[in-house]
């Protein structure tokens, strides 16, 4: 049999053999029948590279200033429509920061990401959010545009990328107005400017009228992210942003949100991999079953002390 993934741990502990590629490319095929073939060499076929940390460093310089709060956040599922997705969250986001959203599938946390961001998901949504101190009345998707926020999808390719279309004009999507004149569009500003982004995300194609169909799994994911920094968001929510790419594109993602954020700009950050919620976060929240049943700051986290803190509320003992 055959497995294709990106999570080094399932190749290494499954594979006989180990062939990595490369920009389309075999690199080279190792031997792992005595299962003596390490992550880090894995990695370095497949970056080209050693790579001695996982996450780049950031100052991690948070402010005083609360970028966004949510209060008492209650939404209903969209069919069945006596059950709550999103059960009383509360949360603050602070400039600077990266705050985690992690749970086990079904949590809540895609839910609670899109509900916030426009009611994109969900009925019957109560509750209140605040940015910089003021209520927001965030009734539809341009109504959180136009608020300067920001949802990076976790499918790129169903709801996050018009695929048949150019990176141009993904980039450029979320704020025509911004490369429009007399409600025309100006063709050439927007291939100034989405050739801009090309060149400071590492977007690698040698122009921004390749449609986006053709790129490799980082790089389209790259042009999601270009799509919303675009936008100029002060704050973004990222659901799974590095998911199905590289651990070379994973890594110059995380360098992007660090940017990003070192500028004074908030992430709220969901993943799936509690490593990555670990190293990237300055404080993280648990969810399960809708509601936040725990809330840490990065430097006490641990994946121990997370998933004890969800196995105790599944089995009622938190709350009771």
């Amino acid at each position: 049999s055959i497995i294709i993934s990106h999570k080094l741990n399932e190749i290494s502990y499954c594979a006989d053999r180990i062939t990595i590629l490369r920009d389309g490319s075999t690199v080279e095929t190792l031997d792992n029948q005595a299962d003596e073939i390490p992550e880090a060499r894995i990695v370095k076929g497949m970056v080209g590279r050693e790579m001695t940390e996982r996450y780049p460093t950031r100052s991690r310089k948070v402010h005083e200033e609360i970028a966004l709060e949510v209060k008492n956040f209650t939404v209903y599922h969209e069919l069945f429509t006596d059950r709550k997705v999103v059960d009383n969250v509360s949360l603050k986001l602070h400039k600077g920061e990266v705050v985690g959203i992690y749970g086990l599938i079904g949590a809540g946390r895609t839910e609670l990401a899109m509900s916030i961001f426009g009611q994109a998901y969900g009925i019957k949504a109560s509750g209140t959010v605040y940015k910089d101190g003021v209520e927001l009345e965030l009734n539809s998707v341009p109504d959180a545009i136009q608020a300067n926020l920001a949802y990076v999808s976790e499918d790129r390719k169903g709801s996050g990328l018009i695929l048949s279309n150019s990176i141009m004009h993904n980039i450029t999507l979320p704020r025509m107005d911004f490369v429009s004149k007399k409600a025309r569009i100006d063709k050439d500003l927007e291939r100034n400017m989405a050739d801009r982004y090309r060149q400071s995300l590492g977007i690698k194609t040698p122009t921004v009228e390749q449609l986006v169909e053709n790129l490799s799994g980082g790089n389209q994911q790259k042009v999601l992210l270009g799509k919303w920094i675009f936008s100029q968001p002060d704050i973004m929510i990222l659901d799974e942003p590095t998911r199905g790419v590289d651990v070379g594109a994973k890594y110059e993602i995380y360098q992007i949100i660090n940017e990003l954020v070192e500028q004074g700009k908030s992430a709220l950050f969901i993943s799936s991999e509690l490593t990555e919620i670990l190293g990237m976060c300055d404080r993280i929240y648990v969810m399960n079953q809708g509601r936040i049943i725990g809330e840490f700051p990065a430097q006490e986290a641990t994946q121990e002390i997370i998933m004890n803190c969800i196995m105790q509320d599944s089995k009622g003992e938190i709350g009771a």
